[in-house]
């Protein structure tokens, strides 16, 4: 006899009373019908199950599809894959934080789930209800948010934990050093403007892109106010600052003359007018040039500008950062809206894109930033796992 014979006979000889055997069986393969128990399910049994549901190693969409699928063919083993069931499977495969969930794993739970005493169908049931209800409370927003695992640095709250954050954020950094490395040795480069208004995050998302670079191989650029000669030769003000072989990041850029300066009455009608003329040109040479160009609009809401300012005036470490232009920055929110909207109309193009992330988490938004410019760059040994969109709802590319 077989080794799988073998195991399949000695499960359904031993299977009440070592149910935990059960978990192990790839029912998809031995098509075992599951009896119950005479053990009731109990809260603490629920809780247990999902305490070894969460916190393990995340699965690829291809896995999680191929395990959903074979707790699929177990339930409708044992009939209990009726409409109900399987909607609820479907929310639990398209909720927006289903890679907290080990779909193997979930399979052996599930197995433990069919064993117990009562209605299959009912307690399945149960049990995907509290799976989604606990995937839930870790999208919780504003007020609900938990303890100090879900506020930044800065005071800010988050959707994410710390621990979850700092999990993704090394897992990128380690794919943005074999990004550098590639750019080493081919000497291409990689351009990435962090436009958006004031307090949006564009310099924190710099640093946790930075955070373990190497240094002789990246720049940060933030420019100071233009002198006479700058302004008469705008776009040469940022060309001399990209170099082969380096990740450049411009905190702010040439667009400042599209928004920024218009809005508070910086340069003249005919300098914008110029600008907007000529931007195109110039960045399809960038491109031209080998060079990749990635153009971020980090968005906000009026109300989360005004809590970051709020929280800068009263910090003792970021009071400098707040000036009288922050103010400002309110009072003329719609302007800044009509100007943003017309670049974005006249200067996303096919070879140079604006991409808007949605910025009111900084731990998403910067996660999201991090992905998008890994998922543009074709370096060699990429990790598809790590490095596939995990909030996409928050991004947008606006194309030509």
């Amino acid at each position: 006899m077989n080794l799988k014979l073998r195991l399949l006979a000695l499960t359904v000889s031993i299977f009440t009373a070592i149910p935990s055997l059960y978990a192990q069986i790839n029912f998809e393969d031995y098509q075992i019908e599951i009896k119950k128990t005479k053990e009731p399910i109990t809260e603490g049994f629920f809780k247990d199950l999902l305490n070894s549901l969460f916190g393990n190693e995340s699965e690829s969409k291809l896995e999680q599809t191929e395990n959903l699928d074979e707790i699929k063919n177990l339930l409708e083993f044992n009939g209990v894959l009726n409409s109900e069931v399987s909607d609820l499977l479907d929310m639990l495969i398209n909720h927006p934080n289903v890679d907290d969930i080990n779909f193997t794993i979930l399979g052996r739970t599930m197995s433990n789930v069919l064993l117990k005493k009562g209605d299959k169908i009912s307690n399945v049931k149960k049990y995907l209800n509290k799976i989604l209800n606990s995937l839930n409370k870790r999208s919780v927003t504003n007020d609900d948010l938990p303890d100090e695992e879900y506020v930044d640095i800065e005071g800010e709250k988050s959707a994410i934990s710390r621990k979850r954050f700092q999990k993704e954020k090394t897992a990128l950094q380690v794919e943005l050093l074999k990004m550098q490395e590639w750019l080493k040795k081919t000497g291409s480069s990689v351009i990435i403007l962090f436009e958006g208004r004031d307090s949006a995050g564009k310099g924190s998302t710099i640093r946790k892109f930075t955070e373990y670079l190497d240094p002789k191989f990246y720049k940060v650029v933030v420019k100071d106010i233009p002198t006479e000669e700058e302004k008469k030769n705008w776009f040469a003000r940022y060309e001399q600052d990209i170099e082969p072989g380096k990740i450049i990041f411009f905190d702010r850029s040439w667009y400042n003359r599209g928004i920024v300066e218009p809005v508070m009455g910086y340069s003249s009608y005919e300098e914008y007018e110029d600008f907007m003329k000529n931007v195109n040109g110039f960045e399809k040479g960038l491109v031209d040039d080998g060079n990749s160009l990635i153009k971020f609009w980090f968005s906000i809401t009026k109300d989360t500008q005004a809590k970051r300012f709020d929280l800068r005036k009263g910090s003792p470490l970021k009071y400098w950062k707040y000036s009288p232009n922050d103010a400002k920055a309110q009072e003329k929110w719609e302007d800044y809206t009509r100007y943003k909207e017309e670049v974005f109309k006249k200067t996303s193009t096919p070879y140079a894109p604006w991409t808007i992330i949605d910025a009111n988490d900084k731990r998403i938004s910067g996660l999201n930033a991090m992905r998008y410019v890994l998922n543009q760059v074709p370096y060699e040994d990429k990790n598809e796992k790590v490095i596939s969109m995990k909030y996409p709802e928050v991004v947008t590319t606006i194309r030509e």
